[in-house]
């Protein structure tokens, strides 16, 4: 005689975290025997409700389901070796069930994460492999204290726990949390690809999603804060000159640090941008010439890499004091939701570029005369400044309307 149900078994006293098990009773007149067969589900101990999990629980469906996947194949093995021999004894379940999974010791999570790096060298871009391998870097930091992790034990835990890792430990910001998880995706899927991971549950699981920045500007006023700032140190000096650089050129980060004197001939920049090879004239304005003149017109002392300057200028600016709540909007499933983040942490170095525009179309330069000096191939791609302008337009307007209330 056997029974079958679904159990949590090891909680743990720290988390609450529980494993759901499929529980196998065997009973003869000898003895009473259990097997236990692992789900790979975890859930909180007050969300099992002993037949079903709470409603609590945001997965509570898509969790039950897998886990009533592998409850019908137990039910199903047992019912075979019933049929087989007329009864049915754990030895036999265990037998059949391991002989039926042919499990084999997998590589672990890290080793595989290397061998596709290694693969990738073939197709990526080098600066993408170095994206890879700085994720490896930080996937080794975080699980330095567990034992080896399997792909099997990638779960929704895992993915807050990461998540929180990346925003508490390394200070990323959202869109760089996003990207990351967007790369650890396409590892997964590689893994399940090469059924190297059999279940496609990760696929399910709820991962950080970017947010929109693309309007994120600086007000002339802002601008002011930044230029009036006294920094507290060198390194916050030279990040602040570098910003108020792309701010009143309108260059990328990778035009801005290569900036150098024979560039300069008379009040204009001229330069062929990396991206796009398109030469562009810019006037200097003359609080830029005062930054270059304090670097001798040679910015090479700036360099930086772009991942180190956004971490930095988000700092610098909340010195500044450019920490206005800034609402964001993001589709999710259809939904529109809106997420509040302080200004300063959604600023990066393309801030400059897009402040450098805004305020250039809010002053009333005609827009082909921008496409001279930014170097937009078409100028139709100058239009979303124009929307973003005309709605800071509208907030400045708002402000006078509740001025006068």
């Amino acid at each position: 005689m056997y029974r079958t149900k679904v159990i949590l078994k090891s909680v743990s006293k720290r988390t609450n975290l529980g494993n759901l098990v499929v529980e196998a009773t065997f009973i003869s007149k000898e003895k009473r025997e259990r097997v236990y067969i692992s789900t790979n589900e975890k859930v909180i101990s007050h969300q099992f409700l002993g037949s079903k999990i709470s409603k609590s629980n945001p997965n509570h469906k898509q969790i039950w389901e897998r886990v009533e996947e592998v409850h019908g194949a137990v039910r199903q093995i047992l019912f075979e070796i019933e049929s087989d021999y007329g009864f049915c004894t754990a030895e036999l379940f265990k037998q059949r069930y391991y002989e039926e999974k042919q499990e084999v010791v997998e590589d672990d999570l890290m080793t595989l994460f290397s061998q596709f790096i290694e693969l990738k060298r073939l197709t990526l871009k080098p600066k993408l492999v170095q994206k890879l391998q700085a994720i490896e870097k930080h996937l080794k930091e975080f699980l330095r204290k567990k034992r080896k992790v399997y792909p099997s034990d990638f779960d929704q835990l895992m993915v807050n726990k990461l998540a929180q890792y990346w925003r508490d430990n390394k200070g990323f910001q959202p869109n760089t949390i996003a990207k990351n998880f967007k790369f650890i995706r396409q590892f997964l899927n590689h893994l399940f690809n090469e059924e190297i991971l059999k279940n496609s549950k990760y696929q399910r699981f709820q991962y950080p999603r970017e947010v929109e920045t693309n309007t994120i500007v600086l007000t002339k006023e802002e601008v002011v804060k930044l230029i009036q700032y006294i920094p507290k140190t060198y390194s916050e000096s030279k990040v602040r000159d570098l910003f108020l650089v792309l701010i009143y050129t309108g260059l990328r980060f990778g035009d801005g640090v290569r900036i150098k004197k024979s560039w300069v001939k008379g009040e204009f920049l001229y330069i062929n941008t990396q991206k796009t090879g398109e030469k562009v004239s810019i006037p200097i304005h003359p609080h830029l010439k005062a930054v270059l003149a304090k670097y001798e017109y040679d910015l090479g002392p700036l360099k930086i890499s772009n991942q180190k300057f956004n971490d930095y200028v988000k700092g610098l600016c909340k010195e500044a004091g450019i920490t206005e709540q800034i609402e964001i909007v993001r589709y999710e499933k259809g939904v529109k939701m809106y997420l509040t983040f302080p200004k300063h942490q959604l600023i990066a170095s393309h801030t400059g570029r897009r402040t450098f525009i805004t305020n250039a179309i809010l002053a009333g330069i005609p827009l082909p005369v921008i496409q001279k000096i930014t170097g937009h191939r078409k100028l139709t791609t100058l239009q979303k400044y124009v929307e973003i302008a005309d709605e800071n337009k509208k907030t400045e307007l708002e402000k006078l309307s509740n001025f006068f209330k």
